[in-house]
């Protein structure tokens, strides 16, 4: 069995789905998912935005786990106990701002951990391989793309929706389409309430949005295009007071579901991103050939070199 200890909303729970099929694919074809979502329905408790959101997707299927507590003590075995145990009391010493140390320190156990079939990582990437034991638990972030990469074409159909377009937004599919349309994703919401968040998050602010906004439109102009922007925010009045693009622009109204909303923003031919991991999967799922990102130069206010930041990108220094 392959356990997922799944957290967080959308682009949370893509990144540790991706990397369990990942691993089912390479590893353990007859062996199915198991996802408990113990964590994402205490937070759901209090905000109704968290939730099971692959169930909205055309993913492989897959079994939710029905015990109280974690996969990683409830299905391990005694030898992958101990090694967990032993892992987690120098792993718990880390806090949000220490991710380049947290990562240096996971790198001396990825050898042990992928034995014991504990894919426990919470920061950057480290190669997977086979494990003999029975069960299998995938626990972390996984926020790299070399994690998954190799199967994005599975991906991206699995994460397709399983619904149509919602007809009130016919006009908006229509100028996303028709369009040299840019993305404009602003994440704001926790990143700017929550006092924790806010110091390890809070790097994209009016003046990196408007700076992204010059970029893109220097380059498009100078290939003889016309932009036309679409704004997603979980913030829309912040968007409309603050972001000027100087082209024609629009509004995602704000009352769409999680997989309507991401469906037309990776329509679209270009992206601005913020620092957010349902930012980053707009890109990916994009079928646009030659698509601008434009991104932050890092993912969070500390000293870690995130693998979501492609050097390839336009990048603002923050």
């Amino acid at each position: 069995m392959i356990y997922i200890e799944m957290y967080g909303r959308l682009g949370n729970q893509f990144f540790r789905y991706a990397v369990a099929r990942s691993l089912q694919l390479d590893f353990y074809p007859n062996e199915k998912l198991i996802i408990n979502f113990n964590q994402v329905n205490e937070s759901g408790v209090n905000d109704s935005t968290f939730r099971d959101y692959l169930q909205d997707y055309n993913v492989v299927p897959y079994e939710t786990y029905n015990k109280k507590g974690k996969v990683m003590w409830n299905e391990t075995s005694p030898i992958q106990k101990l090694t967990a145990a032993a892992y987690y009391s120098g792993l718990k010493k880390y806090t949000p701002a220490d991710m380049k140390e947290e990562y240096v320190y996971e790198k001396k156990w990825a050898n042990r951990l992928n034995k014991y079939g504990l894919y426990w990582f919470r920061d950057g990437y480290f190669d997977l391989g086979k494990s003999n034991c029975l069960n299998k638990i995938v626990s972390g972030n996984f926020e790299a793309p070399g994690y998954f990469d190799k199967y994005k074409d599975i991906l991206k159909e699995e994460f397709t929706p399983k619904y149509p377009r919602i007809e009130k937004n016919a006009n908006l599919y229509e100028k996303i389409e028709k369009n040299e349309s840019v993305c404009v994703s602003i994440r704001r919401g926790d990143f700017e309430t929550n006092t924790e968040f806010k110091k390890i998050h809070s790097i994209c602010n009016r003046d990196y949005f408007l700076e992204a906004i010059e970029r893109i439109n220097a380059i498009l102009v100078s290939r003889g295009k016309k932009p036309v922007y679409i704004l997603f925010s979980d913030d829309i009045e912040w968007a409309k007071n603050n972001v000027i693009t100087g082209y024609e622009t629009y509004f995602e109204d704000g009352t769409d579901p999680v997989w309507e909303k991401l469906r037309m923003m990776s329509l679209c031919k270009h992206f601005i991103l913020s620092n957010s991991t349902f930012s980053w999967w707009s890109q990916y799922l994009s079928a646009s050939i030659n698509k601008i990102v434009v991104s932050p130069s890092r993912q969070y206010n500390n000293n870690f070199k995130s693998p979501l930041i492609d050097e390839n990108w336009v990048l603002i220094k923050r």
